[in-house]
């Protein structure tokens, strides 16, 4: 055989085996995080895409990362919402060491996505939760938090050219970092990062599944969402059928059978517009679908803050002049009241009659 045909041949056969032993299905019976735990015996890698903001799904990573059976098995959680610029702090404050918060801060405060920083910690408390759970666990099975953005220092930033670098290229940034921080070393990771980022379109899967399968590792894809299907007031009685939250892989479930819409980008959100086109079904947007509760129950907030007149907020007001070539007028600000996470969006207004074209 051709030398350079046996290249494709070889690589085929080994990503064949990937699919060789299917994984058990998930137990029906099973808690939320004793089925995720349970992934990680077919799988090194669980993609679990984000819902920004809520407070649910992030009340349900603690009880992940605090369950004692997720440390014997998962090494690592990379995050969207940590710049990797300040690794080495976020190394020390989950290991157990003291971080001064002001150094700690920048890791979320600092990202190049957002757009330009976050001004609260995200993910509702979970660093915290995973620095608790590893005070409690011996040195060599503690858990590492990954930062998966890329390592811009916006103290350098003076145009948008500065930026460009790094922010078409969060992707690809993230993806190397599970292949070197984690795949590189034999080890099993959790990956957050916004639905978007995993979604499969019409079973394609996206940039950094598709550089973990390059690297031979199958992973193993969850979407999070509500009973939305398609636009706002598409409800699905069928999701309270059970309590809030449960799990489900799509194949022959009920759930896959749905139809994704071209105006939906991400299935369980509402859509952008009415819906009109077909693109295949949520079956092939991912492995399972993370039921958090109905679209009136989901929340996000519940922490206070004012930008305006702080330093922050003038940096934020800063990096938006070069990111923006209309930048927003008002900084970030919450009274620290929980909010639907999915607001009902005043409808658009009627288009405008059309003037005839003079003769």
């Amino acid at each position: 055989m051709n030398s350079k045909a046996a290249v494709p041949v070889a690589l085929a056969l080994c990503l064949s085996s990937l699919w060789a032993q299917p994984p058990r299905p998930l137990d029906p019976a099973a808690s939320v995080p004793a089925s995720i735990v349970s992934l990680f015996d077919s799988h090194r890698i669980v993609m679990l895409g984000e819902l920004h903001g809520s407070v649910q799904q992030h009340a349900l990573l603690k009880q992940l990362v605090a369950d004692p059976r997720f440390a014997e098995r998962v090494n690592d959680i990379v995050v969207e919402g940590c710049n990797s610029f300040y690794q080495e702090a976020m190394d020390r404050y989950i290991a157990g060491s003291e971080v001064p918060r002001e150094r700690l801060r920048l890791a979320w405060e600092n990202v190049v996505g957002a757009p330009g920083g976050a001004p609260v910690p995200p993910y509702h408390g979970l660093f915290a939760a995973i620095r608790s759970v590893n005070l409690k666990l011996p040195r060599d099975r503690r858990l590492r938090v990954l930062c998966g953005d890329p390592p811009i220092d916006w103290t350098r930033v003076e145009t948008r050219e500065d930026i460009a670098p790094f922010l078409g290229f969060r992707d690809e940034h993230y993806a190397s970092v599970v292949r070197y921080q984690v795949l590189a070393l034999r080890r099993k990771a959790l990956l957050i990062m916004g639905s978007g980022h995993f979604q499969r379109r019409e079973g394609k899967p996206g940039l950094i599944e598709q550089q973990m399968i390059m690297a031979f590792v199958k992973p193993y894809v969850i979407l999070p969402g509500s009973d939305i299907v398609g636009g706002y007031d598409d409800l699905d009685e069928r999701f309270q059928q059970q309590p809030a939250p449960w799990l489900a892989e799509m194949k022959d479930h009920w759930v896959g059978a749905l139809p994704r819409w071209q105006e939906s980008p991400v299935v369980g959100y509402p859509a952008m517009t009415p819906t009109k086109t077909k693109l295949g079904t949520w079956a092939q947007t991912g492995d399972a679908y993370l039921y958090l509760g109905s679209r009136d129950k989901l929340t996000q907030g519940g922490e206070a803050f004012d930008l305006e007149g702080t330093p922050y907020g003038a940096e934020l007001r800063r990096r938006w002049k070069i990111i923006f070539p209309k930048p927003p007028q008002e900084l970030p600000k919450s009274d620290g009241q929980e909010r639907p996470l999915f607001p009902k969006m005043a409808p658009p207004a009627p288009a405008l009659p059309r003037v005839p074209s003079p003769n």
